[in-house]
């Protein structure tokens, strides 16, 4: 008996350790640096009739400066409701810097997609012509997918190059939003699908499952504008503590180049996401060599209530992790 109930004291030990390790909890938004607020914003309404959260305002911040490693600069943004989640699609335009905007590829190791999925597919791709938004996959039309042949997805640009995926899967969900756009995930491409694995699950505490084996699939190689013969696997995981869903993608048999901007350069892509111990994870990372993009590699007191970071993950992703204390 006392065996048993040491045995189960040990395992409540464990499991409080376990549950204190610092560990990413939550999303808050999903940002994206954009060269004219006003042009992508009007983009996303016209196009997906998406729906804004903060209209395009000015976001004035003292710390600003020290949480992007840039005096002077400052910052105008807007804020879109992504439907059937609880984040946001932050757009992020910065001043009194140099930026330097580029264009991933969907085949390069950092970049990173909005997955928008639609109730119908032919309309989204009407609107997308009509805009003159430009088309990334080789076919220039939606591509069917799956055994079926019933999904159905396009590769599009928005007006800062960066990536949307437009597909009509997953189904509505019962209770999906109505609109066009029901719900939406979010995509990035590795270079090495088991690094990324062992970053996002070992260090950021993501369920995230074993890397697959790669298969050839012309259809997905269209998709992307990759060679038929090239390869690909991929693994889909949820932002701890929420039902949004991160797809990691991993692509060989063609030139590959890794991908990275800054905070401020137009076309970045970032994650802002909020963890239990903000010290505590920024000592596991920079153990492990994470690069900090903040100023002298510090924590900022951004609000009263909130500590933020830059952080930069193995793929050139950048990641703000926030803690909020009240």
């Amino acid at each position: 008996m006392r065996d048993q109930m040491r045995f189960v004291l040990t395992l409540a030990f464990c499991g409080a350790a376990f549950a204190q390790q610092p560990a990413v909890i939550g999303i808050l938004n999903y940002p994206h640096a954009v060269k004219d607020l006003d042009t992508t914003v009007a983009f996303y309404k016209d196009v997906f009739g998406l729906e804004l959260s903060r209209p395009p305002a000015a976001f004035p911040n003292t710390t600003l400066p020290q949480l992007l490693n840039a005096p002077g600069i400052t910052l105008r943004l807007a804020m879109f409701r992504m439907p059937g989640n609880k984040y946001v699609l932050e757009l992020t335009h910065f001043s009194n810097v140099e930026r330097k905007p580029s264009q991933a590829r969907p085949v390069d190791p950092g970049a990173a997609d909005l997955e928008l999925h639609v109730r119908d597919i032919d309309a989204a791709f009407a609107k997308i012509k009509k805009s003159g938004a430009p088309i990334i996959t080789r076919s220039g039309a939606p591509v069917k997918l799956g055994a079926k042949g019933q999904t159905r997805s396009i590769l599009i640009r928005d007006p800062d190059g960066y990536i949307l995926e437009v597909s009509n899967s997953p189904a509505p969900a019962a209770d999906a939003p109505a609109g066009l756009v029901h719900s939406t995930s979010m995509g990035i491409c590795v270079a090495n699908l088991d690094q990324t694995r062992k970053f996002y699950h070992d260090i950021l505490g993501f369920d995230v499952p074993a890397s697959p084996q790669f298969e050839s699939n012309r259809g997905l190689s269209d998709l992307v504008g990759a060679p038929d013969n090239a390869q690909s696997r991929e693994v889909g995981t949820k932002i701890p503590g929420t039902e949004s869903r991160l797809n990691f993608y991993e692509w060989k048999g063609m030139q590959r180049k890794p991908f990275h901007l800054r905070v401020y350069d137009p076309g970045a892509p970032a994650l802002v996401l909020r963890v239990n111990d903000l010290e505590g994870m920024v000592k596991r990372l920079k153990a492990v060599g994470t690069p900090v993009f903040s100023r002298d590699g510090g924590i900022v007191q951004f609000t009263p209530t909130t500590r933020n970071i830059f952080v930069v993950d193995p793929n050139g992703i950048n990641l703000e992790l926030y803690e909020t204390k009240q």
